[in-house]
């Protein structure tokens, strides 16, 4: 991923789209509150990394596999030894996590149900990683020259980003390292990158 004066090499496949200012119409509430955490959450990793040499942020990614399965990420973390996917979440109020690591959140005083943001950001990450094995050929070099290196013990990692002014409610015993609020995640990436 780095060669050797530590600088990342090209990643051709992944292709940034721009974000359409039309994207998020007025009567769309809940996209326009998720496109704030977002910008939001780029806004604190852009502050922190903009200038770092070991870790490059992308934010807004849609990725597309050679079969054509795609993904929308929030931010993408490449680091020195492994990538971290950080999927950004609106909570304007609270979240629960309950002992089998399922989501709910309170909106309009009642408690919905709702898909956990740690599997979606883990499905992004296989994802990742099957288009990074896609085109080895063309990002990693050959093992003694014969067999081609893969990306299957690559570290990924991926957080969730709940907005600053949410609630986490998580159950007392059980840990799930991977839901932080916001303003949490960069001390997150670096304790991942010092690993």
């Amino acid at each position: 991923m780095f060669d050797r004066r530590g600088h990342i090499r090209n990643l051709s496949n992944m292709i940034s789209k721009e974000r359409n200012a039309d994207e998020h119409s007025d009567e769309d509430k809940f996209s326009k509150a998720g496109a704030k955490a977002e910008e939001q959450m780029a806004f604190y990793l852009r502050r922190v990394f903009v200038d770092s040499d070991d870790i490059r942020v992308f934010n807004d990614l849609r990725l597309t596999d050679d079969s054509g399965d795609a993904a929308q990420m929030d931010h993408l973390i490449l680091h020195r030894y492994g990538f971290i996917v950080v999927e950004s979440k609106s909570v304007s109020s609270e979240l629960l996590v309950n002992q089998q690591r399922e989501f709910s959140r309170l909106w309009n005083k009642r408690w919905e149900g709702m898909r956990s943001p740690i599997q979606q950001a883990k499905a992004q990450m296989d994802l990742l990683r099957r288009i990074l094995n896609q085109n080895a050929k063309n990002l990693l070099t050959k093992m003694l020259g014969l067999v081609q290196a893969r990306f299957g013990n690559c570290p990924m990692e991926v957080i969730v980003a709940i907005s600053d002014h949410g609630q986490i409610d998580r159950p007392r015993n059980v840990d799930i390292p991977e839901l932080v609020k916001a303003d949490q995640v960069v001390d997150r990436v670096r304790e991942i990158y010092k690993r």
